[in-house]
């Protein structure tokens, strides 16, 4: 049992690790002007979907309550599925790591009145003060509190997660307040959402 628990914790640690240096190679190609998008039309609830399954245990782990809502109508969208993804996991991640025990994690997306696809994940955490909103969206920024004491991270994920929005010709705007939670509004441009072709209509 204790190797188990000793092989156990060889495979998080390389996890880690690993998670590190792809963050840190992204986030190097990005501001090299590197980083090209491989660009798809994307189903965005199947994407959310994809991605509520996999951060689900670490919610459900943290007693939380996890609300999604993704109108069935909302059109496609063009752009990197990999990158949409990560935006998404990084963004829940630390939601999750950020809200203590009875508190929730919610995903809203909707076509706002520009045409633009706007995706919120908000949380009922411990939040930020707006001196330190700069410090959390800088690269390797972290902000102390006694929570994030014990979840440390890369410092890495917001920076990249904006990086990659804004790769996509998009804006990551961040809503916090101290004991009241956070709000982050992944807003895509209206050129992004797929037009749906034109059905032929037969005289």
């Amino acid at each position: 049992a204790q190797y188990v628990e000793y092989a156990r914790d060889i495979y998080d640690s390389g996890e880690l690790l690993l998670s590190l240096i792809n963050d840190i190679l992204d986030m190097s190609k990005i501001e090299a002007g590197k980083r090209a998008l491989s660009e798809t039309v994307i189903d965005v609830d199947r994407v959310v979907q994809s991605v509520v399954r996999l951060i689900a245990s670490r919610a459900k782990m943290g007693k939380l309550k996890l609300t999604i809502n993704v109108p069935k109508d909302l059109p496609a969208l063009r752009g990197e599925e990999r990158a949409l993804k990560q935006v998404l996991t990084n963004l829940f991640t630390n939601a999750i790591k950020f809200t203590p025990e009875g508190g929730t994690v919610s995903l809203d997306a909707r076509i706002d009145e520009f045409g633009r696809i706007c995706i919120a994940i908000r949380d009922t955490g411990i939040g930020m003060s707006p001196e330190d909103i700069p410090v959390a969206l800088a690269p390797f920024g972290q902000i102390e509190s006694a929570l994030s004491r014990k979840t440390q991270g890369t410092g890495l994920g917001l920076p990249l997660t904006k990086a990659l929005v804004e790769l996509h010709g998009g804006v990551l705007d961040l809503q916090s307040k101290l004991g009241s939670g956070t709000s982050v509004t992944i807003i895509l441009p209206a050129e992004r959402v797929a037009k749906k072709e034109a059905e032929l209509t037969i005289y």
